[in-house]
């Protein structure tokens, strides 16, 4: 019996695998949302016409090689007065109809800060939120009697605050249209909400009319007027004078506007109004990015109201703003044991400049408002909660630091998030180990329903 030998000229080859990592398929979120669309279109009296294809065609775009965290942002309501460094706030009830990034790439943001370390900024742009989500919330809430996981909030009515983590009115919303979607929905069921932006977009023809003056107060953060400086430290918002004249538009069409100066970037080094020893000889310039003499500007297109809040910077952005602008901005900051820098440090990653310091810019500017006939207020988040009860004595509205309460019309009388219960609190938390701040142990409470 002959050898059994490979026919070389007839020898079949095996199949080659391929077993390097492969690409996962896309996710088929657009075929959930569908779906929940389709059923919420049957059940809710709520008339939409979104287009929800624009989600199909994100992850088309894509392929197999999706974004990290998908083409769909999947949270979109928070509440954040939990915290210590927030509990007073009354517009805490937040919502974001983009995530993971903010075309607007401000240098000093504290979004972009925490969301860098996690390699989500701007990956590679925001994503819009999954608006059944929202259109849901408000379904279950105020058509149902469905659990829901934000019922207390909106059976209150506690005000929702538009913009968070990112800007609702960034261009890219001209074609997704999310943001639009969510102030139809809003004005369908009569909700009042207040609108953090830095955008002009908002006094557009096609979201001015979607915009009810009795529902929203609309607050333009405006950090300098100084636009060379802000094509540095603001790259992607649109320019000071742009959103002076979206203001004056707003203005004219009935709208109750504010100016946030927040954050506003202090010029001179800590200790300079306060500290009697302080040396002005060996000074360093001016920081001149914000500037007093905003409040003029401000005053000259209309505005009524001013909120400031002096600014709070974590290393990674003080480091970015040091990068954008050239300027070394630690010498500013305050050393505790010693009396020649700027900021004092209350936090490893947190400078702040002293109480002292804070309140006198805060002086000065109420008092170019008082001369040009501007509302005042202030915004103590990252400054500390004491804050929040110490200069009060500056406010032109004392019921409110935000100043839309007897401002606006459907804010009269309504709760916010500072009415919501500690309970309330905990359950939207992941930090279990907080307590309510003693306010009793500082100053006297906000005159209003204490």
């Amino acid at each position: 019996m002959e050898p059994l030998t490979p026919n070389v000229g007839n020898v079949i080859p095996f199949p080659h695998v391929d077993r390097s990592p492969q690409p996962a398929p896309p996710t088929p979120k657009f075929d959930r949302i569908s779906e929940r669309a389709a059923k919420l279109a049957k059940l809710s009296k709520y008339p939409c016409e979104f287009d929800f294809e624009i989600y199909k065609r994100l992850e088309t775009r894509f392929g197999a090689n999706q974004p990290r965290g998908g083409v769909v942002f999947q949270s979109p309501f928070k509440l954040v007065n939990s915290h210590n460094t927030c509990q007073q706030c009354l517009y805490a009830f937040e919502v974001d109809t983009y995530g993971r990034g903010c075309i607007h790439n401000c240098v000093y943001c504290y979004a972009k800060a925490e969301l860098t370390v996690h390699a989500y900024w701007n990956r590679p742009f925001p994503m819009p939120v999954d608006i059944t989500e929202i259109w849901k919330t408000f379904y279950y809430a105020l058509e149902t009697d469905k659990k829901s996981r934000w019922r207390e909030m909106i059976e209150m009515r506690v005000p929702l605050r538009i913009g968070s983590m990112s800007d609702s009115f960034m261009v890219i919303d001209k074609k997704y249209k999310v943001t639009q979607e969510l102030l139809k929905i809003l004005s369908y069921y009569n909700y009042p909400y207040i609108i953090f932006t830095r955008s002009d977009l908002i006094a557009q023809d096609e979201y001015m009319q979607l915009l009810r003056d009795d529902l929203c107060s609309v607050q333009m953060s405006i950090a300098s007027t100084n636009d060379e400086m802000n094509r540095q430290i603001e790259p992607g918002a649109p320019s000071a004078k742009r959103r002076l004249k979206a203001l004056q538009t707003l203005v004219r069409g009935g709208f109750w506007t504010t100016v946030r100066l927040n954050p506003f970037f202090p010029i001179y080094p800590d200790g300079y109004f306060t500290d009697p020893d302080f040396d002005r000889k060996n000074m360093p310039e001016p920081f001149n990015y914000s500037s007093f003499d905003m409040v003029d500007e401000i005053a000259d297109h209309g505005v009524p109201a001013i909120l400031a809040g002096i600014v709070r910077l974590s290393s990674f952005s003080l480091n970015q703003i040091e990068k954008a602008s050239g300027r070394n901005l630690r010498e500013f900051y305050r050393d505790n044991t010693k009396k020649t820098a700027i900021f004092t440090e209350k936090k490893s990653r947190d400078f702040h400049y002293s109480d002292a310091e804070i309140r006198a810019y805060y002086e000065r500017i109420h008092a170019k408002c008082m001369q040009r006939g501007i509302q005042f207020t202030t915004c103590y988040i990252g400054n500390g909660e004491k804050h929040f009860w110490k200069d009060q004595d500056l406010w032109s509205n004392k019921k409110d630091c935000c100043n839309a309460i007897d401002r606006v019309e459907k804010f009269a009388n309504t709760k916010t998030a500072r009415d919501v219960s500690w309970e309330v609190r905990m359950r939207h938390t992941n930090i279990k180990c907080l307590k309510p701040y003693d306010k009793d142990t500082l100053h006297r409470p906000l005159n209003r329903r204490d």
